[in-house]
C-alpha cells in the first residue's frame, strides 16, 4: 500500500504523464458513454471519489466490455480502492486485447505485485519494456516499477535511457538519482542532482521532499544548492 501510494504520488507530481487513457478509443464510444468515461477519469485524477469513478466507468464497460482505455481506467480506480485482484483482471484483459499497449502491461505489473504474484508482475514489466520504444516518459515509469520489484539494475538501465533521450528533462534525472541512492551509490546521485540544480533543471523543493532523494539532501555538495 505504501509503495503504491508512492508510485501514484510520483506519477502525479513528478513522473511524466502517460498518454490520456481514453485518447485512442474515444471515437468508438457513443457521446454519452464518452462523457461517462471522461467524468470517471476526472474523478480518478482528482481523487475526489473513487466510488463515483468506478460507477461511471462500470457503465462504459457494461456497454463496451472490450474498451481497452476503460479497462485500464477501472484497473487504476480499483488499485486506489485497494482491490488489486479485480484490477489485475481488468489489466490482464486490456493487455490481451491490446498487447502492444505498454501502459496496460505496467498496470498489470503493479496489480500483480500487489496481489503477491511477483512472477506475473515481472513478466508484465518485461512485456512493457519490449514495446516501450524510446519514449523517455515511459522509461521513467518502467524504472520505478522495476524499483518496486527490486530489479535495481534494470531500473538504472531504464532511467539512463530516459535521461539520454531527454538530458534536460527533470523526471529522468530525478529517477536515476533515486536508483543510485537505492543501490547505495550516494555520490553518483549527488553528482547527478548537483549538476541538475546548477543548470536550474531540478527543483530544490523536490529534492528536499522526495522520500528517496531526501536521503542525500544533507550532503555538503548539495546544501548550498538546496538553500537557494
Amino acid at each position: 500500500m505504501v509503495f503504491r501510494r508512492i508510485l501514484y504520488g510520483l506519477a502525479i507530481a513528478l513522473l511524466p504523464a502517460l498518454p490520456p487513457p481514453g485518447a485512442a478509443h474515444a471515437q468508438g464510444r457513443p457521446p454519452e458513454l464518452n462523457t461517462q468515461f471522461h467524468r470517471a477519469e476526472t474523478a480518478w485524477r482528482s481523487g475526489a471519489s473513487m466510488l463515483e469513478a468506478k460507477a461511471r466507468i462500470d457503465r462504459v464497460l457494461t456497454a463496451l466490455p472490450d474498451d481497452v482505455a476503460a479497462l485500464k481506467l477501472r484497473a487504476r480506480v480499483l488499485l486506489e480502492m485497494e482491490r488489486p485482484a479485480e484490477a489485475l483482471r481488468d489489466a490482464r484483459r486490456a493487455a490481451r486485447l491490446q498487447p502492444e499497449d505498454s501502459e496496460a502491461h505496467l498496470i498489470r505489473c503493479e496489480a500483480a505485485r500487489l496481489t503477491g504474484d511477483l512472477g506475473e508482475a515481472g513478466a508484465a514489466l518485461d512485456a512493457a519494456a519490449r514495446i516501450a520504444g524510446d519514449d523517455p516518459g515511459l522509461h521513467v515509469h518502467l524504472s520505478w516499477n522495476a524499483v518496486l520489484l527490486g530489479r535495481l539494475d534494470e531500473a538504472e538501465a531504464f532511467a539512463r535511457i530516459a535521461l539520454a533521450a531527454e538530458p534536460d528533462d527533470a523526471a529522468g534525472r530525478y529517477q536515476l538519482a533515486r536508483v543510485f541512492i537505492l543501490k547505495e551509490q550516494p555520490d553518483a546521485a549527488v553528482t547527478l542532482l548537483a549538476d541538475g540544480l546548477r543548470a536550474a533543471v531540478l527543483d530544490p523543493a523536490v529534492v528536499r521532499t522526495d522520500t528517496v532523494l531526501v536521503r542525500v539532501a544533507a550532503h555538503p555538495e548539495l546544501q548550498n544548492l538546496l538553500d537557494r
